[in-house]
């Protein structure tokens, strides 16, 4: 991630950009890797996604209340 003149650029703003266009209204997607390393959240596995920019789908989940 790069910060330059007030703002964020790189592959990790990308991805979550990415993630939150997958999200609907009230949602929060992550990726397999966060989910694994949360503690204390339940995650549903919503499958591989095709992400824009994204050589390969990735397995997202979304989190559960």
């Amino acid at each position: 991630m790069i910060f330059q003149d007030g703002d964020v650029y790189g592959r990790t703003v990308n991805l979550a950009s990415r993630l939150a266009s997958v999200a609907q209204a009230g949602q929060v997607v992550v990726s397999e890797e966060v989910a694994r390393l949360a503690e204390g959240f339940s995650f549903q596995d919503i499958g591989p996604v095709t992400l824009k920019g994204v050589a390969a789908p990735m397995l997202l989940f979304r989190a559960e209340r």
